[in-house]
């Protein structure tokens, strides 16, 4: 699985994102130094808390796809066709999951997530 640098800063200071882990076989995660796949021999920790979540795709579009209404499929399709790259397609979708559903942006520079004015 590929993870950007970026991507990696965006999902392990995330709290919102980490509280949706439910830690199931098959999830990536990151230990500060590289990701590691969660699997039936765990992560190498006694207690896989103590890894960051790092969504999937496939975990990302589920997070949009269960709270979007059919009232919010144009905005998320134009959004779609104005922010999203092949290359960073995981960011963008965690960029648009924390806009539209927690008011929050991320800061490169700052490499944190920042409250929106709701605009």
């Amino acid at each position: 699985m590929n993870f950007t640098d970026n991507y990696i800063e965006m999902c392990i200071n995330n709290v919102n994102i980490q509280n949706l882990c439910r830690h199931n076989k098959g999830d990536w995660f990151w230990n500060g130094e590289k990701p590691y796949l969660y699997c039936k021999s765990g992560l190498g920790s006694s207690n896989p808390h103590d890894y960051k979540w790092l969504p999937t795709l496939e975990d990302l579009i589920w997070m949009i796809d269960k709270d979007i209404e059919e009232s919010n499929l144009e905005d998320f399709m134009m959004w779609c066709r104005l922010f999203v790259t092949p290359e960073n397609i995981k960011e963008n979708a965690l960029e648009y999951i924390m806009e539209v559903h927690y008011s929050k942006e991320w800061n490169p520079e700052k490499k944190e997530w920042e409250e929106t004015n709701g605009s």
